[in-house]
């Protein structure tokens, strides 16, 4: 489930250990950007989230319990703070309560409804609690507010397990390691009434591929593949995946391949349609262009011919001359 490291035990080695160990118990992985004084490892000034956001392209859908995976992945980002899948994924409901007004929240809950089992619990780098519980079987929103200072991550979402470190400083820490309970029924109540609809779903055009060079063909092809993925990203990731998809495309027009109000005005329309705000998708689309302008990307060369074509008519020569 999980151990309480003292942070002057943590470093590489151990990270990836207790990846593999999140696994092995069926959790869902994933590798998780880290704060440095402060900042992200993402390098972006304005991260909303550091330490707290994917290091993958695809975010959330490439949380895993493949071991070799996971090994690469400390592999290359040795401290990588740790996701874990919430959710169907990993059979996990999680009670979020922060500060400040979280606690006394759920001490008002539990005084109207009853306590809360005894369950797998952890601390947050930021002092809060997260209660981890079975996941009851049936859909659950991720990020759903039930009260002041208390949400719910499930299905679609993932948290930040230990011994990640906070943007604070603080760690993450396991405070009670037992089996997670099933949920009180008073919880899944409320989240039968605050059942909302899911994010309006987008749809990416089919984008006519022009008759000009090879880098044009590529360059329209690129959009429309970051498109796609902004289009279908779960709740939790979505403005990691805009961050990412407008540096992949700065990189573009730092090559003069895109022009870069297309892109603004393409990933406007999706990263809206899927229930981001329109300020912090402007932000976030401006940061990750500047970005990927340091950084000019053109497309790849095409690849040799195949030699085994090349060397085809030859052995057919030499067979007609036997």
């Amino acid at each position: 489930m999980g151990t309480v490291t003292r942070p002057d035990q943590v470093g590489p080695r151990h990270l990836v250990e207790v990846a593999l160990r999140y696994a092995a118990h069926g959790w869902p992985v994933l590798p998780l950007h880290t704060p440095h004084g402060g900042r992200c490892s993402c390098t972006a000034a304005d991260c909303g989230s550091p330490g707290k956001h994917p290091r993958t392209a695809r975010g959330l859908h490439d949380a895993s319990t493949d071991l070799d995976r996971i090994r690469a992945w400390w592999g290359r980002w040795p401290d990588a703070n740790l996701g874990v899948a919430t959710g169907a994924a990993s059979g996990l409901l999680v009670l979020d309560v922060d500060l400040p007004d979280g606690p006394a929240t759920l001490a008002r809950l539990e005084t109207e409804h009853g306590r809360v089992p005894a369950t797998c619990e952890q601390r947050t780098g930021s002092g809060g609690r997260q209660l981890l519980f079975a996941h009851p079987g049936q859909a659950v929103g991720n990020r759903t507010r039930l009260q002041p200072g208390i949400d719910v991550r499930g299905d679609g979402g993932y948290i930040v397990v230990p011994p990640s470190i906070h943007a604070k400083g603080g760690r993450y820490r396991w405070t009670g390691r037992i089996a997670p309970a099933p949920p009180p029924s008073w919880l899944l109540h409320m989240l039968d009434r605050t059942r909302t609809p899911d994010a309006p779903s987008v749809e990416v055009p089919v984008m006519s591929v022009p008759a000009g060079s090879r880098e044009q063909r590529y360059a329209a092809s690129a959009l429309h593949d970051e498109l796609t993925r902004l289009a279908s990203a779960v709740e939790g990731a979505r403005n990691d995946m805009l961050n990412r998809a407008a540096f992949n495309l700065g990189q573009l027009t730092a090559a003069g391949m895109l022009d870069p109000d297309q892109i603004t005005t393409e990933l406007e329309r999706v990263a809206t349609g899927i229930g981001l705000g329109p300020a912090e998708t402007r932000r976030t689309i401006a940061s990750g262009l500047a970005a990927g302008r340091q950084h000019p990307r053109t497309a790849p060369a095409p690849p040799p011919p195949d030699s085994r074509f090349l060397a085809a008519p030859v052995r057919r020569i030499a067979a007609r001359r036997r």
